[in-house]
């Protein structure tokens, strides 16, 4: 390998969310996705109310991009358009069903596969509360929104549709030149990149974005700084007591070494909230990606990689799936937790 190609890492030996001693979970780990060079070892939180796993030692500031060189896009997938025409058509109806913004343009026999497709497939259902960021039409207020880690714009535009005034933030150039091709205000960086106002925004959302950062504690603190008193903020992020990762350990998806620098419990990210004087504190799991996750963490255990999108098989698939509807009833009886969390908070 390229000297040039390696990462060059720091130590991390306590955790970053309540600085307790961390103990070594998983040893030698490799980038099972996209071929990130290195060996990478995870240690978890002993402190047992906090339970957060880490990456130590974990890519410099300065050097973590490198991970991302061959990282999936997130714009300009032409082969998935039709379905993701379809989610947003699903995703702004269901805006109006559950909450209760105004009934979108779709057609009767479109509405009914909405409520239908909803109410009987777990994984989907979820997927569509994530298009819109769990926020009820009440929450709006004056209506700006800032999605932190927007990707190409897929749910911005959605919430856009259903009548928010929407900004991005997205690191990835590709996806912000995607972004901005929907008529979408996207600005390239980090938050704090951005240096938006005190006080701008009226809902401040993320994605699968706090894993991603150095500092969890700076990333909230600065959302809650450009967040108005008594409006909303929405993270959504691993769970790292999925049922999954108990099911997969090290060849758990949502390790996704070295990218995912830091994964959460309830209680660790609550506990973080709590400590950046965020309130009304509410954090929940969903099932969402458990089949994804399944189909991925499996296809990793036996051959050591996963291509992203690829046909695992029909055995696998039918497991996966199976997965995918018992996750929520084994939630509701309290035997599991799903494999993201769903912080929401006011500031």
């Amino acid at each position: 390998m390229d000297a040039k190609d390696q990462i060059q890492t720091e130590l991390q030996l306590t955790c970053i969310v309540c600085g307790a001693l961390g103990t070594v979970k998983y040893r030698d780990l490799t980038d099972r996705l996209f071929g990130a060079p290195g060996s990478w070892t995870v240690r978890e939180c002993n402190d047992p109310g906090c339970g957060t796993l880490w990456l130590d030692p974990r890519p410099t500031l300065a050097e973590i991009g490198k991970a991302y060189k061959n990282y999936y896009t997130h714009g300009g997938n032409q082969q998935r358009s039709f379905i993701r025409r379809t989610v947003r058509a699903l995703a702004l109806e269901i805006g109006a069903l559950r909450y209760g913004f105004k009934s979108s343009s779709l057609p009767w026999p479109g509405k009914y596969l909405a409520t239908a497709a909803a109410a009987l497939y777990p994984g989907l259902r979820d997927h569509l509360d994530l298009q819109i960021r769990y926020l009820p039409a009440s929450s709006m207020g004056n209506g700006k929104l800032l999605d932190v880690g927007c990707g190409d714009g897929e749910a911005l535009e959605i919430l856009r549709d259903l009548g928010w005034q929407v900004c991005g933030v997205e690191v990835d150039p590709q996806a912000v030149d995607a972004a901005r091709k929907r008529n979408l205000d996207v600005r390239q960086g980090t938050l704090t990149d951005a240096a938006f106002p005190e006080e701008t925004f009226d809902a401040i959302t993320s994605s699968h974005v706090i894993e991603h950062v150095h500092d969890p504690l700076a990333f909230l603190t600065e959302s809650r700084r450009v967040l108005r008193s008594g409006v909303t903020l929405v993270a959504i992020t691993p769970n790292a007591k999925a049922w999954t990762h108990e099911q997969h350990g090290a060849h758990w998806l949502n390790l996704d070494p070295p990218r995912h620098l830091v994964l959460f419990t309830a209680e660790s990210l609550r506990n973080l909230a709590k400590y950046v004087g965020l309130r009304n504190i509410h954090v929940t799991t969903t099932a969402r990606a458990v089949a994804l996750s399944e189909i991925a963490s499996s296809k990793i255990r036996d051959e050591d990689h996963y291509q992203w999108g690829k046909w695992p098989g029909l055995p696998i698939w039918i497991r996966a799936q199976a997965m995918q509807f018992l996750a929520p009833l084994y939630m509701k009886l309290g035997r599991i937790q799903g494999d993201e969390l769903v912080l929401i908070a006011t500031k």
